[in-house]
């Protein structure tokens, strides 16, 4: 389910690109592309770690939440293996046009 997203994506975004591209030309298309990829910055702010029982579930009171989170080995190694994913993810959609 984690990983059929992209190819989800990959088969929906193949024919919408050329579409977008043909009525809002590349910098519109890109953009629009831009737009929708910015969606996922809501999703990665629900990516933090569950409060253990022995603290207070109240906001954190000696650091501020992201430097927190950047402290979680679990999400950092999450956080990483996508960075890792990603950077060799070829994208079709995008050089297809």
């Amino acid at each position: 389910l984690v990983v059929s997203g992209a190819s989800i994506s990959g088969l929906a975004l193949g024919p919408l690109v050329p579409l977008l591209l043909d009525t809002y030309g590349w910098r519109g298309a890109l953009l629009l592309l831009a737009a929708i990829s910015f969606n996922l910055v809501a999703a990665g702010a629900l990516l933090r770690p569950l409060p253990v029982p022995t603290e207070s579930p109240g906001p954190p009171r000696d650091r501020p939440g992201l430097i927190r989170l950047l402290r979680h080995g679990p999400f950092l190694r999450y956080a990483l293996a996508f960075v890792l994913v990603d950077a060799g993810y070829y994208v079709p959609f995008v050089h297809g046009a």
